[in-house]
């Protein structure tokens, strides 16, 4: 039995898990917790204590953010690096690439552990979307700081897991002089939403996701708009994380302004029971990303037989097939997304047949396999180290 040690981002509560990146770590902890021995190191969190508590056969290891910010969270690495030393794991599983990531990398390399990488979206070309959006001290900060830690990050990685081939083809073009070797596994869903079946009668179109810009909510409810003035009814129920408190309070004065709103809902950190009962009461989805490295929301609404309406953007047509599960326009183009919407809601052979490949194209996404695969990658690597951490590859699987 091996014994595997995540490190990211763990739900505090199963009813309300919080991004795809807790929701990845979390479906694959418990996945391997079936024949492995798995601990969990949570990304320190504001507020709360450090404590250890058992979610069914996985560990949980918290630690505290005693600072007012997330780059607070370093303060906690070498607390957390110890704890992992004892354990003395067979291998070591970072999500993410940020700065507590990519140092929490460096010292677990120094300690001659084993390490695996899992690129969660590509910080880099998000917020340079966010400065195409209008450049401000802030927006160029990040870009500048965050850009540089992930770059630099990358350019130490002998391999990575990324989980489509938009952000293997992206990392490629990325400049930096030495590029990890990227295996394409894709993100998981829960298995739950295999059991579900979205609603074949009814006129709502569900939106999942972060409530932030890049999520594109906004252009979301115009679209919706667009689809009302055309004289189809039908409702837009609007669900996620707030990810950013001023955009979601601009939704809210759209949705005031709005002549439909009496049709649509926005609601904020719902309950798994409550997501759940949402698609099942939902027809279409809908989602008008600015940027997406996989989407597992696309995933989970796919699974349940909801078409999708979305984008053409990053690796988004990696999950929707334009035409076969979805339709994709491009981005800011309200006008075609509305047609997409309203095809759907037309005419019902379509749906059917985007419903029906929909839920097979989804079994692809199925935990069990995905960690098949991870598991092979983890026993495909030999690594020795040196005292400095830097590693040799002795025997990396094709990718």
């Amino acid at each position: 039995m091996l014994r595997i040690v995540q490190i990211g981002p763990y739900p505090l509560s199963q009813d309300c898990i919080q991004g795809g990146v807790e929701a990845s770590v979390f479906g694959l902890a418990q996945e391997q917790s079936r024949t492995s021995e798995v601990h969990v190191f949570d990304f320190p969190r504001i507020g709360g204590d450090d404590c250890e508590e058992q979610d069914g056969r996985v560990k949980v290891h918290r630690f505290c953010n005693a600072g007012k910010r997330q780059v607070s969270t370093i303060r906690q690495l070498r607390a957390i690096a110890t704890e992992i030393g004892i354990l003395q794991p067979d291998v070591c599983h970072l999500h993410g690439t940020g700065l507590f990531s990519w140092l929490m990398y460096r010292r677990l390399k120094r300690m001659g552990l084993k390490v695996m990488v899992t690129i969660h979206g590509l910080v880099l070309v998000e917020k340079r979307n966010m400065l195409k959006k209008g450049i401000t001290p802030k927006r160029v900060l990040q870009y500048c700081y965050q850009g540089m830690v992930e770059k630099r990050f990358l350019s130490q990685l002998s391999s990575a897991i990324v989980d489509t081939e938009y952000v293997k083809e992206k990392v490629k073009c990325y400049p930096i002089r030495r590029k990890p070797v990227m295996h394409v596994i894709p993100q998981g869903i829960n298995e739950s939403y295999y059991h579900i079946r979205c609603s074949q009668d009814s006129r709502t179109l569900l939106s999942v996701g972060a409530i932030g810009e890049r999520k594109g909510c906004l252009l979301t409810l115009k679209a919706f708009e667009r689809v009302r003035q055309s004289g189809i009814e039908c409702q837009l129920v609007i669900v996620g994380t707030i990810a950013s408190r001023s955009y979601y309070e601009k939704i809210k004065e759209a949705i005031r302004k709005s002549e439909f709103r009496d049709d649509i809902r926005l609601l904020a950190e719902v309950a798994d029971g409550e997501l759940k009962q949402l698609y099942k009461a939902s027809h279409v989805f809908v989602l008008h990303s600015q940027e997406e490295s996989q989407g597992i929301a696309f995933v989970e609404a796919m699974a349940t037989g909801m078409p999708v309406v979305a984008t053409k953007v990053g690796g988004v047509p990696c999950v929707v097939a334009d035409g076969v599960t979805g339709l994709l326009s491009e981005y800011g183009d309200t006008d075609a997304f509305a047609e997409n919407i309203k095809r759907l809601l037309l005419d019902f052979h379509l749906w059917s047949c985007m419903s029906d490949a929909s839920i097979r194209s989804s079994e692809t996404y199925c935990w069990a396999g995905i960690n098949d695969r991870i598991m092979a990658l983890y026993g495909s690597e030999e690594r020795i180290f040196n005292a400095a951490g830097s590693d040799k590859l002795l025997r990396v699987s094709g990718n």
